[in-house]
Order: C-alpha cells, then structure tokens, then sequence
C-alpha cells in the first residue's frame, strides 16, 4: 500500500482527470479542433433502436451448384486426357454420374479420380463403364463452414457502408445468420442490400432454340406443374430454380433459361423476357475489382466495373473467342443487357440500367455497385424473422434505468451517512467517482451499453459500498480495542481482506 499522501493524491487526480476527459463526449459537445477522445458511449439495440434481422442462407443451392460444376470440370479433364466420358450430376444434384465410352476410358478417368480428385471425391459406385461419385462428408462440410462464413463477411462489409457502431453479425445454427444493427436511420435500405445476392455472371446467350420454342416450354411447364412467379409466395430465384428443373432434359446441355426485364415493366411479374444462355462461361462477379456508377451517352446512370487481373484474362479470354456473339450480363438470375460483343473486352464493362427515372435509376445503380463492390453473397438469403426496436422504447428504458440507479444510489447514500457519519459521506462520494469511472471505461474501450449493462451498473452501485462496510467495521473494531484512530484506519484497510 501506498503510505505517501501526496502520491496518492496525485493518483487520484490523474484518475479523476481520466474520467473527466473520457465521459466528456457524452455530456457537452466538443469544438471541432478538440485534441482528445471524442467519441461517446456506444448504446446498444435495445436501448436506441434498430433492426434485428435473421437470415436463412439457402447452402444447398451452393453445395448444388459447385457440385453441376465439378462435373463440367471432370468432363473437361477427360476430354483434355483424349477419353469420351459423359459427365452429368444426379437428379438430387448431390452426386456426379460418369459414363465412359469403352473400358480404355474408363481406366484413365480411374486414374485421374484417384490422381487428381482422391482428397476431395469418393467413388460410391463402380458399376462396369459408369462411376457415380461425390464429395467427402467433410468436404461438404467445411463448404458449409465456408459459405456462412463468407455470407457473414460480405454482410458485414455491407454494413460498413451505414457506419453502424457495434452490429452484430453471427451464425445461427447450420443455416442461418443472426443481424443486429444497433441506431441504424434507414432499415428499410439495410435490409435491402443486405437481401441482395449481388451474383453477376456473364453468359453466352445461346441461340441454338428460338424464343417462341422457350416461351412455349416455359409456358407449358407452369400449366402441367401448377407454379407461376410471385404464386404462393414463389420468389423469382425459386422460380428460375423450378423452370430449369422442370426443362432440364429439353434443353440443350450446359444451358439455362434466364430472364431479362421490359424497360417498362414495373418488376417481372409483370413482364419477362426468356433467354436461353449458357452456365459454362465460368466468368463471375468474384473476379471483380471494382465497381462504380457512371454516366452513360446521355446522362443516364450506368454501373461499371473492373476486373483483376486473372478476372481480365478469363473475361479477355472470353470476349476474344466470341466476337459476333451476344453476351449476356447477369445479375441475381436476372440478365440487365445482352450486348453483342464487337471486339475483345480485357478489363473494363458496364451494365446498363436502361431509360427510367433518373433518381429510382441512380439508387438502384448505386446499390448494385455498393454490393458488387464489397463481394457477392455465396448463397441468397431469405428473411426469417424481423424485429425492430424504436428508439422511443430504448429511450424509456434508460429513462428508468437512470431513475432506478438514482433511487438505488439514494438509499445507500442515506444508510451510510446515517451510519457511519463522516466516514459514510466519504464512501458516499467514492461510489459516485466509481460509477462515473466505470461509463468513463466503457466509454474509453468503445464498448456497447445495453439495458443488461445498465442493470449490472445498478447492482454495483449495491455491491461496491460492501467493501466501505468491511472497512468500516474492521475500524469500529479497532477503535473498540482502545487503537488511536491513525492506527484504526490504517489496521482497517490493512486487514480488510
């Protein structure tokens, strides 16, 4: 213990000041040239309001596509090795069925299984010339981790762009994500950019099936199977989803069927075009570096983007090989344009947004480069629960809070200078500095005050006085021994413990 009166004033001063300096931001509003800590108390969701979002994160649709794509890749590999081997997922898009011409070919896709694929696929049937294999339960499993995981840090990316202090943003179960966003002003856009799956892709449109012939097997299809967009709450990912398995074995292999919205219509249920693409291209969002909102010939907003370099080779790659060919630049299932490719494109494109108005077109444009910007979502994400709390609610509650800290603060007050007199009033006056100290750390480490938090300050408002109590009666005891009261007090912090 320290014994020199001037070191522990001098402590106690420049504790003092600590707390005077850091709860200062909360009380008064500081010049703009003020030199010290200037940011306040962060409050939690339930006190100053916001959203509370749960996600469900559809995994199997992933889990689904990488495995459609695993099975391009194998067929691609044979043909390079000189074997014929037919590559095509199951109907449950779990597992990859692989048929090969003769027994030559079939070796050779042996080899390359074990060679290449031994870490990551299992062979589950060997059945003369036809292999049936899938991945590894721990593969799909750390897909899993890593798809929420991704899903998690392109979210939280997103929210940066609201500047919300302290959101929180976490898996919850196997397959969904629990968002807090604490003082958010304007929820509805949160919400909106976080739904966005922001997936771009750029496919060849292919020609090989007339227009007519794709609406009229789309058509078809919702007659015999009873779905229609927007019917029965069906989502226009799910429907795409539905057509396409729906037409899988009508359509021409390594295709798809995409949709391209009129200008004029208001949203695709109330007009759609079909276009069959196809899903071999390999060229996505991922490989973007950047994206912004320009201008187009006459002032209309566009979004460009530009790729890494890898992303410039493969788009390069692309563009080069299909000169004459339409190439269709499609976000979220839905294609935005389908400009005809006249020269090799390297590094640099655009979406259009088409004529509309001028500020719906610039929110939407600037939304699309924000997403695209901090990462495409793995997997779309359905809104599970929803719950906002206004900050009149949270407002209330620290009204309360703070009376029932003052009642609490009373009382004890009361008790102690009744009792213990002089010394009372003393401990009285510490329990005021520790409260006032413990919002100045909170303060100072840039922690979040909830309403739990304010109710662990008003517990401790009744616990921090048990230790004046000790205290005090160990020198009410000393006294009693006949002790002078110099050595009381120092005997009776000395053995308080």
């Amino acid at each position: 213990m320290i014994e020199n009166i001037r070191i522990r004033g001098f402590l106690v001063g420049c504790f003092l000041l600590f707390t005077a300096l850091y709860l200062l931001p909360n009380m008064v509003a500081l010049p703009a040239g003020w030199w010290f800590y200037k940011k306040p108390l962060n409050y939690g969701l339930d006190i100053q309001g916001g959203a509370h979002l749960v996600y469900g994160v559809d995994i199997e649709g992933v889990l689904s596509e990488r495995t459609d794509r695993m099975a391009r890749q194998l067929a691609q590999e044979m043909k390079d090795k000189g074997a014929e081997i037919e590559s095509k997922p199951n109907e449950a898009h779990t597992a990859i069925v692989l048929k090969a011409k003769s027994p030559e070919d079939h070796a050779k896709l042996s080899e390359q299984l074990k060679d290449q694929h031994g870490p990551t696929l299992q062979v589950i049937k060997d059945d003369g010339l036809e292999t049936t294999v899938q991945y590894y339960d721990s593969v799909m499993e750390a897909n899993r981790q890593q798809i929420i995981s991704q899903a998690i840090e392109v979210i939280r990316n997103r929210v940066d762009e609201f500047g919300v202090a302290e959101p929180v943003i976490a898996a919850q179960g196997r397959d969904r994500i629990l968002v807090q966003l604490p003082g958010i002003t304007d929820p509805a856009r949160a919400k909106e950019l976080i739904n966005k799956t922001a997936k771009l892709d750029f496919r060849l449109v292919d020609n090989s099936m007339t227009a007519v012939k794709v609406q009229e097997l789309i058509t078809a299809a919702e007659k015999d199977n009873g779905f229609a967009l927007g019917k029965d709450g069906l989502t226009y990912a799910k429907y795409v989803r539905k057509v396409n398995d729906v037409l899988k074995d009508k359509l021409p292999p390594n295709t798809m069927i995409a949709f391209e919205k009129p200008q004029q219509a208001v949203n695709l249920e109330t007009g759609k075009i079909p276009r069959l693409v196809r899903t071999d291209t390999d060229v996505g969002g991922e490989l973007l570096e950047d994206a912004w909102v320009s201008q187009g010939q006459y002032g209309e907003p566009n979004v460009s983007f530009r790729f890494g370099s890898d992303g410039a080779r493969k788009f390069g790659d692309l563009t080069g090989k299909n000169i004459g060919h339409q190439l269709a630049i499609v976000l979220d299932e839905v294609i935005y344009s389908a400009p005809n490719i006249q020269s090799r494109i390297d590094r640099e494109g655009q979406i259009t947004l088409g004529q509309r108005n001028g500020e719906e077109a610039m929110k939407e444009g600037a939304m699309i480069a924000t997403a695209l910007r901090a990462g495409a979502l793995p997997a779309a994400l359905t809104q599970m629960e929803e719950r906002s709390v206004g900050p009149s609610l949270g407002a209330d509650s620290i009204q309360k809070g703070k009376r029932a800290g003052m009642i609490g603060l009373l009382l004890v007050v009361i008790f102690v200078c009744c009792y213990y007199k002089m010394a009372g009033a003393i401990a009285a006056l510490c329990l005021g500095l520790n409260v006032l100290s413990l919002l100045a750390l909170l303060s100072a480490l840039g922690a979040t005050l909830t309403l739990p938090g304010i109710a662990g300050i008003t517990l401790t408002i009744g616990m921090a006085i048990d230790a004046n109590v000790i205290i005090f009666e160990r020198i009410k005891e000393e006294l009693a021994r006949g002790a002078a009261m110099k050595t009381a007090i120092s005997e009776g912090f000395r053995h308080a413990w």
